[in-house]
């Protein structure tokens, strides 16, 4: 059996499904059922597929990051089909270590090392973390505390804020007792620079890293836009960013659960109310996370069929 397959068990695919009932029912809940399907069943859903097609993108933006992280090895249509599959299979692992896996295991396919594979699978996450921060600390002045600063009480009842302090209080803890795979990432982000070959390699992984990380926010942006609300697109990335490191150190896959606290938190914080954004939330969540599933089935089972690893 493949190994891939044998990373997908069934006992993984209960718990998948089990923290998605639990996540995507408590969810509705804090703008109330009646509310937030109200606005989920108004929304302006052509603004959906466009956001879906950003998705979409983010992956061949990443298999130019992977190509450029892999010294121009290999084929970038196989690399292409390991960031759909790699994404299929981080659905059922955290921290993004399907998608590391896969592509550690092509590289050893084409003679690099162990070590090596793994440095250049594991590249991309580190650029992408690191372009993002250093994005957001240029373009804009706004802070988590601003955001925080923002919050008005009009958007909580009591009962809607106990399962958001709660899902703080969960990634604090996550973070406290992960800490090491936060401290690693920088060390090998040290190593993976000191790697890079060239200046045409270096722009590569920067620019390929800054349009995953725009299509993804694009993402949200369209996706906001269909509840028929807004918020400035400076502040729709530095929201995305903060979604997707939490995602990154969280121990469950995808970061499920808090990265959708974040997002309603931070939605919220900007203006929004609390049924538009957990509205939003799902939508976003629909077209970045689960659908994108489909095409990284269908990916996983042509790298199996083709033998590619």
């Amino acid at each position: 059996m493949n190994k891939s397959q044998r990373t997908i068990t069934p006992f993984r695919v209960l718990v998948l499904l089990l923290v998605l009932v639990g996540v995507y029912f408590l969810l509705p809940q804090l703008g109330s059922f009646k509310d937030t399907f109200t606005v989920l069943r108004h929304a302006f859903w052509p603004w959906m597929l466009v956001g879906l097609l950003a998705s979409l993108l983010t992956f061949f933006a990443g298999a130019i990051v992977q190509f450029a992280a892999g010294n121009s090895l290999g084929r970038l249509s196989d690399i292409t089909l390991l960031q759909f599959a790699g994404s299929f299979v981080n659905h059922f692992l955290p921290f993004s270590l399907g998608g590391i896996h896969l592509n550690a295991r092509y590289y050893q396919k084409l003679g690099k090392t162990p070590v090596q594979a793994i440095t250049m699978g594991t590249i991309p996450t580190i650029f992408e973390i690191a372009t993002a921060v250093v994005m957001v600390a240029i373009i804009s002045p706004i802070t988590i505390l601003e955001l925080l600063d923002k919050l008005h009480p009009k958007h909580f009842d009591t009962w809607s804020v106990v399962p958001i302090i709660a899902a703080i209080i969960i990634i604090v803890l996550a973070i406290i007792k992960f800490r090491q795979h936060i401290k690693k990432p920088i060390t090998e982000l040290l190593t993976a620079v000191k790697g890079i070959r060239g200046h045409q390699q270096l722009l590569l992984l920067v620019s390929g890293s800054v349009a995953t990380a725009s299509l993804a926010s694009v993402a949200l942006f369209l996706s906001i836009l269909a509840v028929h609300t807004s918020v400035p697109l400076t502040g729709v990335f530095i929201i995305y960013v903060t979604a997707s490191l939490i995602s990154e150190v969280v121990p469950t896959p995808g970061g499920i659960g808090a990265t959708e606290a974040v997002l309603i938190l931070a939605l919220a914080a900007s203006g929004l109310s609390l049924s538009q954004a957990v509205a939003a939330t799902l939508i976003f969540r629909l077209v970045i996370f689960w659908l994108p599933m489909i095409p990284g089935g269908l990916a996983l089972h042509r790298i199996n069929r083709r033998k590619i690893l």
